[in-house]
């Protein structure tokens, strides 16, 4: 990756995002970042940081965001679970975007996809050449229209238009970590009541530098050039991330595996989502933190959020 060069990130503002703009801005590089929250970012502090306050259906603000830029960093996108929104929002946006980097000549954009493009696991560990079996995702919607924005970026590489790439990753974190069903383990955990999990299921845990240097190694890397690679640092079963909760809330609650068949929770967790990054490990040299490393620092960020959600209680 070459220092000193102008990077694009879009929905930097979000936790992703804003991981990635500390990591640039620590490596030389000037980074803008458009996002239609720019709240988390305005306080930063660098002559080589600048920001836009968008979204990316607007065109003439993509085309300022775009323009003298050396890559992208595509992150942005509204969850939403509307598909007008999504369709008209996230989608048009997504092709105004590659259509300015075409014009612009950008050197490389990477977009940040997903696992939910894989539906439901066929086969562990899954590798890129799993089928996409979007209608099979916990959000159908979310799974059909990322698969959609992943293939318009490699037709428009394939098209010479603009070197395109294509990550896709399980559950991301840092210093802390979301997500409504580890705050509702907590909140079991810190009741005393017993936490129920499914047996042998799990999914592979990214943890924020880990994310970097993947993007990293990627960032005008030829070999990285109209490929698709998943990310994850380690994979952690349901009953170990019940415990950390359990830990951290202070708690004594019982940790009950059940087994899949009886499993009546949420659907998706019953699956084992366990990614392989032998790709971006033997193409690229990704090489993720260490395994009981990753764990600590995954409870430590689960210790985060809890102690973040005591405050508002």
């Amino acid at each position: 990756m070459t220092n000193g060069s102008k990077i694009l990130i879009t929905g930097g503002a979000g936790d992703c995002g804003r991981s990635l703009v500390a990591w640039l801005l620590e490596r030389g590089h000037a980074v803008r970042v458009i996002d239609k929250n720019v709240e988390p970012v305005r306080s930063i502090k660098n002559d080589r940081f600048s920001f836009i306050q968008s979204g990316l259906e607007d065109r003439d603000a993509v085309r300022s965001a775009v323009e003298g830029v050396d890559a992208i960093l595509h992150l942005a996108w509204s969850f939403s679970e509307d598909p007008l929104e999504v369709f008209e929002g996230d989608l048009k946006g997504h092709l105004y975007l590659l259509e300015e980097a075409a014009a612009r000549k950008v050197r490389h954009l990477i977009y940040t996809s997903t696992a939910v493009v894989y539906g439901k696991p066929r086969y562990s560990p899954i590798d890129e050449e799993h089928p996409l079996l979007v209608e099979h995702a916990r959000k159908p919607l979310y799974g059909i229209a990322k698969a959609a924005a992943e293939k318009l970026c490699l037709m428009y590489g394939k098209g010479g238009k603009v070197p395109a790439t294509v990550v896709r990753f399980w559950w991301a974190f840092g210093d802390s970590i979301g997500g409504k069903h580890l705050r509702e383990m907590l909140k079991t955990a810190a009741s005393g009541s017993p936490l129920e999990v499914p047996e042998g299921s799990g999914g592979s845990f990214l943890y924020m530098p880990d994310l970097a240097q993947g993007m990293g190694r990627c960032l005008f890397n030829e070999k990285a050039f109209g490929q698709t690679f998943n990310f994850s640092t380690v994979y952690v079963t349901w009953e170990e991330v019940a415990r950390m909760a359990r830990d951290v809330a202070g708690s004594r609650s019982e940790v009950r595996c059940i087994p899949r068949p009886e499993w009546t929770g949420a659907a998706f967790l019953a699956d084992p989502w366990e990614l392989s990054d032998a790709s971006a490990r033997g193409l690229l040299g990704y090489c993720p933190t260490e395994a009981s490393a990753a764990k600590g620092f995954l409870k430590a960020a689960i210790a985060n959020c809890w102690q973040s959600m005591r405050k508002k209680m």
